[in-house]
Parts: structure tokens; C-alpha cells; sequence
């Protein structure tokens, strides 16, 4: 089976899934190929209606945000929903500006792209609830997300140290829905026995006006991403919507404990007191009281990332979720899921 995955880049989380995406597909047989058009077209996705797919196309995975650009005839088409930008309990945390866009471009775009869909698969329980009540769909199959366990893994040698400041780490792009705004007051209750390093993500940001105990790390490789998450202590995630949230398995992956926000996809991935802290959206305080319960009982810490980890590799796993996608393609081909 050929799988054709045109793509939009977008500078965030998404272009990693789709590379994943079509890396796992190979490894279950599956022929894959990415074509990566520029960003500008994700305001005019429909001048890319002519591309034509590569030779011996058997099946189309696109993104909902332009998907329906791609549906060629003769060719089913598999839509993924990664983030229901028009769920309700998105838009506090929206400029008006961005409403204007989803509201009038997205809504349109996407409508178009479900429309012209032969299936529709989400990537968490969360997201798959939200798209089928702002759309009005009523089947859609959940597949979570994975990352490459045989890179994202626990440092094979811990050093022995004190580890004062306690190491937090933040990965994501610096913008208001990941809570970025919510580090600078967190870290400055936190004080000097905490330290957090944080990443720009895939799109450059400000990171002026942070306390002392705030190091900015930039844009990093996947190399050098993973050593990070294998130095820090704990990840710090004070999101406000996810439609996974690539950067609480990552940082379960390599071991480590996540505090992060109870809502939207979150405690799919993170059960409270288990393999990290969940927290109320906003509340600085209760992330501050979270970071410092993880530092007061180092074993516990140490006992939250066992659990992440396995939690990780057991349900998480390239090897079963992209079974998961090979058998759905091959059921929409086929004809027996619609």
C-alpha cells in the first residue's frame, strides 16, 4: 500500500506527527511518502488542488486544516483532526484576531476537508469528543500519538548529585495557549532552589523578562531535546489546550514525572498522583505547591517517571499505534469503515 501525506508545514508539534507518522507506516510494511509544501499556503490551501500525487497513490492522509485540497479522484482520503481550534473552551485563550480566522477560514476549510473525507481519525479521546460536536461527525477512530522509544528514553547513567535547584523543564513554542505566560511567575515563587530551562519550540519567540532562575535554550535538534529531557527532574507543562500533548510523552518516554494542566487531552496522559500533578488551568499556585511536592520527596519523583515510562512504552508505542493506523487504512480501502 503507497501513502501519500502532502503536508502544509506549520512550525509546531504537527510537522513532528507527520513525520512519525509516515516513519512508522514503514516500519509496518507500508509505503509512505511526504510532500512538504510552504507555509504561506495554509491561508490558501485550495491553489494546491492540481498537485498531482505521487505514482501508485492508494490512499491520501492529510490534515484537516487542508485536507480537502488533496482529495483526488478514485483515491480515498483520511482526515486527521489534531486540534479543534473552534471547541468552545478554546477561545478564551484566543486573540480576537485568531477567532476571526478560525472562524472564517478554518471552520470553512475544515467543514470542506470532512466533507470530502473517507474516514476521520483523531488523536485523543478529548479531541475525537470536540471535533464530533463542533462538526456534527459521528465516527471517528481515536489514535494517539507516539515517539520513538529507541530515542526517547531514561539516561542509562544518572549521576550522583544533590540535583539542588531541583531541574524543571518547559518544551513547546512560547505562545499563550501553552502557557508560557504562566513560567515567569511560577519560577519567581519558586524561587533559587528551582530552575527551569526552556525551549522556543518550533517557532521563534521573545523569552525576555525572565527571572534569574529561567535559562532560554532556543529552537534544539531532536538530539539535543532528549538530553534535556534525560537532565531535568521533572517537564512543566502549565498548558492551557492540548489536542495530545507531545511534550508530556516525550518527557515519559525519557523517565521523567510531568506537572502539567487537568484539562483536554492532559490526563489521558498523566494521572494525577501516579506518574505526575495535575493541576487547575491558571492556577500558579497549585503548579508552585506541585514543583515543590517533587522536590521534597525525591523518591517519589523517581517512582512518578517509573510509572510515565512504562505507561509510555505500554500504551503509547509506535509499534502498536501505527498497527492501529495500518489497519485502518487498509479497512477504509477495503471498505468496511467509512
Amino acid at each position: 500500500m503507497k501513502v501519500w501525506l502532502p503536508t502544509i508545514k506549520a512550525g509546531s508539534g504537527a510537522d513532528v506527527f507527520v513525520n512519525r507518522l509516515a516513519a512508522g507506516l514503514r516500519n509496518q510494511g507500508l509505503e509512505a511518502e511526504i510532500t512538504w509544501f510552504d507555509r504561506r499556503y495554509e491561508f490558501v490551501p485550495f491553489l494546491l488542488k492540481n498537485i498531482l500525487p505521487p505514482a501508485g497513490t492508494d490512499i491520501i492522509i492529510a490534515n484537516s486544516w487542508n485536507g480537502f485540497a488533496f482529495k483526488r479522484a478514485g483515491i480515498p482520503l483520511v482526515i486527521v483532526e489534531l486540534h479543534c481550534v473552534l471547541d468552545p473552551g478554546f477561545r478564551a485563550y484566543k486573540s480576537f484576531s485568531q477567532h476571526l480566522y478560525h472562524k472564517l477560514l478554518i471552520e470553512k476549510f475544515e467543514t470542506a476537508s470532512f466533507s470530502k473525507a473517507s474516514h476521520v481519525v483523531a488523536i485523543s479521546e478529548y479531541t475525537a469528543t470536540s471535533v464530533m460536536a463542533v462538526f456534527g461527525l459521528t465516527d471517528v477512530t481515536t489514535i494517539p500519538l507516539w515517539v520513538p522509544i529507541d530515542k526517547f528514553e531514561p539516561e542509562q547513567s544518572v549521576p550522583v548529585e544533590s540535583n539542588i535547584p531541583f531541574r524543571l523543564l518547559f518544551v513547546g513554542n512560547l505562545i499563550r495557549r501553552k502557557g508560557a505566560d504562566l513560567l515567569a511567575p511560577i519560577m519567581a515563587q519558586l524561587g533559587e532552589d528551582f530552575h527551569l530551562r526552556f525551549t522556543s519550540g518550533l517557532r521563534s519567540a521573545a523569552s525576555d523578562k525572565c527571572p534569574g532562575n529561567m535559562t532560554p535554550l532556543g529552537h534544539l535538534s531532536e538530539a539535543e531535546l532528549i538530553r534535556e529531557y534525560q537532565n531535568c527532574d521533572a517537564l512543566l507543562f502549565p498548558t492551557r489546550f492540548e489536542g495530545f500533548g507531545y511534550a508530556a510523552l516525550e518527557a515519559m518516554a525519557c523517565g521523567k514525572p510531568v506537572v502539567t494542566s487537568d484539562n483536554t487531552s492532559l490526563p489521558e496522559l498523566v494521572a494525577d498522583g501516579e506518574n505526575g500533578i495535575l493541576c487547575p488551568t491558571d492556577d500558579i499556585d497549585s503548579f508552585v505547591s506541585a514543583c515543590r511536592t517533587l522536590a521534597g520527596n525525591k523518591s517519589r519523583c523517581k517512582k512518578m517517571g517509573e510509572i510515565g515510562l512504562d505507561k509510555a512504552r505500554s500504551g503509547f508505542s509506535e509499534e502498536y499505534n501505527a498497527s492501529q493506523y495500518a489497519s485502518m487504512l487498509q479497512s477504509v480501502l477495503s471498505g468496511t469503515i467509512k
